[in-house]
């Protein structure tokens, strides 16, 4: 692994060039993050950072999600030269000081004497994450989340139930229609916009998630949404799209368009016992953790205090356990 300073000069040499057709394919970038959350469930945690190393090595863009849990297991294990390693791939990545500083399981390392270190390379690493971020498409996307966001709350705040219908087919599936046009039209010329080439995740999924939740009706008659399907799932393959945004886009889809009838990832409804072998099966499609490998890891979040991440893509708070 590189060492903190000998990253600072050659951060050029790592930043991916986005959207392109040599990128690898993430579908096994995420089979090998199952892999190491199998390891940190059977508490192999010197074996899961291990695998992490070969991952970091292996693809240019890693989603920063990994790099703060392989700091926060390097921690725990004591291992100081990793721990400072793994944080200035994050930084470089887009993990900010204060957010390491705030971070429970790691802000005690401000009283290490490499803390200063991390500091003084903190801009150099900095310039990796701004460089590979599409900075004027993040400003578009963003105010499309706003006018998103605006809309979802006047929605809320409709004073009946004819009322917010009438909201919703007057005011909310123009507005969404024209979102999704926007966000396909982007993927098509840019790529999707998520943490790679935009540095966020939330904005363009938050989006999704709100036209597949419009109405029963609106979800049966849409034919954006299942045309974008195949694009979304080529993002995932380049690493544009977590799969688990993908996910709760899905399931708000499957879930509204059946009137609450069909149960799919188990993140908006919750899953009788049933249930959980077409779960299963769906996550697996998708390359995200199974039920059971989600609740083992609350279990060693529990034990460790490390944050493990499992609430992305996730209306579920702990464990999934199956309702009767």
């Amino acid at each position: 692994m590189h060492s903190l300073s000998s990253l600072c000069l050659v951060i050029i040499t790592l930043i991916p060039s986005i959207h392109l057709n040599q990128q690898p394919d993430y579908t096994n970038y995420h089979r090998e993050v199952l892999r190491i959350e199998e390891l940190i469930a059977e508490k192999q945690f010197e074996m899961a950072l291990d695998a992490y190393d070969k991952l970091f090595d292996k693809y240019q863009f890693v989603f920063l999600r990994e790099y703060k849990i392989a700091a926060q297991l390097a921690a725990h294990l004591g291992d100081e030269y990793r721990t400072f390693e793994y944080l200035g791939f994050g930084v470089a990545s887009g993990w900010t000081l204060e957010g390491i500083k705030k971070h429970d399981k790691l802000k005690y390392l401000k009283r290490n004497p490499r803390w200063s270190d991390l500091e003084l390379s903190y801009a150099a690493l900095r310039q990796d994450y701004e460089y590979r971020i599409n900075d004027s498409l993040r400003q578009v996307v963003k105010n499309l989340s706003k006018e998103d966001q605006k809309m979802a709350w006047n929605y809320l705040f409709r004073p009946s139930e004819k009322s917010k219908n009438k909201f919703i087919e007057n005011v909310a599936i123009p507005i969404s229609e024209r979102h999704v046009n926007h966000l396909t039209n982007i993927i098509k010329t840019h790529g999707y916009p998520g943490e790679q080439i935009i540095g966020n995740s939330v904005w363009a999924s938050t989006i999704l998630g709100h036209h597949n939740s419009l109405s029963p009706e609106y979800q049966l008659a849409d034919k954006l949404y299942p045309t974008l399907k195949p694009i979304l799932l080529e993002a995932i393959k380049r690493g544009e799209m977590n799969p688990y945004d993908y996910a709760i886009i899905e399931d708000w889809y499957l879930s509204v368009k059946s009137d609450r009838q069909i149960k799919s990832y188990g993140i908006i409804n919750p899953l009788t016992q049933e249930d959980f072998d077409r779960s299963n099966e769906m996550r697996s499609d998708l390359n995200i953790r199974s039920i059971e490998l989600r609740n083992k890891l609350i279990e060693v979040e529990i034990m460790t205090g490390i944050d493990l991440h499992l609430g992305h893509g996730s209306w579920v708070r702990g464990k999934i356990i199956a309702r009767d």
